[in-house]
């Protein structure tokens, strides 16, 4: 008969408590200039979303959901980070029905589900 040790007790509880986060996604990029920053993420209880910043923003940003309207909201903290991948003039990203396309005017957002998007730049910012 073959014993559970301690260890291998003590490693399965550990694992038991650990909330299950295997769905959770972050996923930053930014322009090339750096100017804006941007980040995929979801997890168990947010649905897919992008949101974009932008330098001198007054913590301002634009989120936007697979459905629904792009929204402008305030923020408390930032998605700007400049070792983040930077997304070059003419390409596009995506996350699952959520797709953004750098371009020197900025960088453009779109859910393929509901049709609804955005688009920044440091001057400006529009919904859509």
């Amino acid at each position: 008969m073959i014993r559970p040790t301690a260890a291998a007790l003590a490693a399965a509880v550990a694992l038991a408590a650990v909330p299950a986060t295997a769905s959770a996604a972050y996923r930053a990029f930014r322009s090339p200039t750096g100017k804006l920053g941007c980040a995929f993420y979801s997890d168990a209880e947010t649905p897919p979303a992008v949101r974009c910043e932008w330098s001198g923003g007054d913590d301002r940003a634009i989120t936007l959901a697979e459905t629904g309207k792009a929204k402008r909201v305030k923020i408390t903290d930032t998605v700007m980070d400049s070792k983040a991948r930077a997304l070059a003039y003419g390409k596009t990203t995506t996350f699952r029905k959520l797709r953004c396309t750098s371009r020197e005017a900025g960088i453009s957002c779109r859910s393929t589900r509901s049709g609804h998007g955005f688009t920044v730049s440091v001057q400006k910012q529009e919904v859509y």
